[in-house]
C-alpha cells in the first residue's frame, strides 16, 4: 500500500498524542485501526505484528525503512512520542510543499492544455480535419508529458544513486537543488537518530550505526561505520566523525564543543532542529519555485510551437500565391 505523506502525517500525529496520554503503542494503533482512511488500513496492518519486531510490523504498513529506523531508535530510547511528533512533522511539511506546488501548477498546465488546442485548430482548418486536430494536439502534448516522465524518472534515479554507493552519493549531492535537498534531509535524520538514541540502552555505537542507516545516505551511512571503528579503538564520537571527512564542518566543531563540555545529547538535538529547519526552507523554496519554472518551460514550447505553426501557414499561403 502507498502511503501519501499526509496519510503518514496523520498516523504519526495520532500515534504521538496517544503515546502522550500513556497509551502503550499496541493499544494505540488499535485505536486508529478503528478509523477509516488510509491510515487506518496502515495500522490495522502494522498492529498484529507490532510485539514481533517494529520495523517488520512498520515495514508491512507501507512505512518506509527510513521511518522505521527512526522509530526503533525512539522505541529503545525511550522516546517514542518524540519520534513519532519528529515524524509527523516532517511529512507536515512535505505534504505543505507539495500542495502549494500543485495548486502553483494549476495554471501552467491549463496555459499548456490551451495552447495545445488553439495551436491545433488552425492546421485543422487548413485541410486536416478532426483527425489532425487530435494528431497536433496529441503530439503537442505527448511531448510535454514525455519529458515530465523523463524529469520523475530522473529523481527517482538520483535518490537511488544517493543511497547506492559512496561515489554515486558525492556525485549527486553535486547536482543543483536535487544535491543540496537529499544531503539535508540525510543529516536531519542522522541528527535525530543519533540524538534520540545517544541515551539507549544500547549505548552510543548503536545509536550511530542506526543513524547511518536511517539517513538514506551511503556517503553518511559508510562514515558512520568508519567512526564506529575507530571508536572502538579508543577514539572519541567528534574526533571519529571528523576523521571520516564525510560530515559537515559545522558539525564537526559542534560535536566537538559538546563532548568536551558533557552536552552531547543536546547538541545532537539541537542540530537535528537546524537541519530541519534547513530542510523545510528548501521545502518551501521547492514549492515555489518549481511551478515559475513550470510555466516558463510551458510559456516556451507554446512560443515554440507558435512559431511552427506560423511557418506552416506562410508555407500554405505561399504555395496558394504561387498557384
Amino acid at each position: 500500500m502507498i502511503l501519501r505523506y499526509q496519510d503518514k502525517e496523520h498516523f504519526f500525529h495520532d500515534t504521538a498524542q496517544m503515546l502522550r496520554s500513556g497509551i502503550p503503542l499496541a493499544r494505540a494503533l488499535g485505536h486508529l485501526a478503528d478509523g477509516r482512511g488510509r491510515a487506518a488500513v496502515a495500522a490495522r496492518a502494522v498492529e498484529p505484528l507490532v510485539n514481533d519486531g517494529l520495523a517488520q510490523a512498520m515495514a508491512r504498513g507501507g512505512f518506509s525503512d527510513l521511518d522505521a529506523g527512526i522509530l526503533v531508535s525512539g522505541e529503545q530510547s525511550g522516546r517514542l512520542e518524540e519520534a513519532c511528533r519528529e515524524l509527523a512533522d516532517y511529512y507536515a511539511h512535505l505534504a505543505r510543499g507539495r500542495r502549494r506546488a500543485l495548486a502553483a501548477a494549476a495554471y501552467p498546465l491549463f496555459i499548456l492544455h490551451l495552447g495545445a488546442v488553439l495551436l491545433s485548430i488552425p492546421p485543422a482548418i487548413l485541410g486536416g480535419g478532426i483527425t489532425t486536430f487530435f494528431r497536433e494536439a496529441g503530439t503537442f502534448l505527448g511531448a510535454a508529458y514525455l519529458a515530465a516522465g523523463a524529469a520523475w524518472a530522473m529523481i527517482q534515479i538520483l535518490s537511488k544513486a544517493f543511497a547506492s554507493g559512496v561515489a554515486a552519493d558525492q556525485a549527486v549531492s553535486l547536482v543543483p537543488l536535487a544535491g543540496g535537498f537529499l544531503r539535508c534531509a540525510a543529516l536531519t535524520r542522522f541528527c535525530l537518530v543519533l540524538s534520540l538514541g545517544i541515551r539507549s540502552a544500547d549505548g552510543v555505537l548503536a545509536s550511530l550505526a542506526r543513524a547511518g542507516e536511517a539517513s538514506g545516505s551511503a556517503r553518511i551511512k559508510a562514515g558512520a561505520a568508519n567512526a564506529i571503528r575507530a571508536i572502538r579503538s579508543g577514539g572519541g564520537l567528534a574526533e571519529s566523525l571528523r576523521a571520516t571527512g564525510d560530515f559537515p564542518h559545522d558539525l564537526e566543531r559542534a560535536l566537538q564543543v559538546a563532548e568536551t563540555s558533557g552536552r552531547l545529547e543536546t547538541e545532537v538535538a539541537r542540530w537535528a532542529g537546524i537541519y530541519r529547519e534547513r530542510l523545510f526552507l528548501r521545502i518551501e523554496a521547492l514549492g515555489t519555485w518549481l511551478p515559475r519554472a513550470l510555466y516558463l518551460l510551458v510559456v516556451a514550447l507554446v512560443v515554440l510551437r507558435m512559431f511552427e505553426l506560423v511557418s506552416q501557414v506562410a508555407g500554405v499561403y505561399s504555395q496558394a500565391l504561387d498557384f
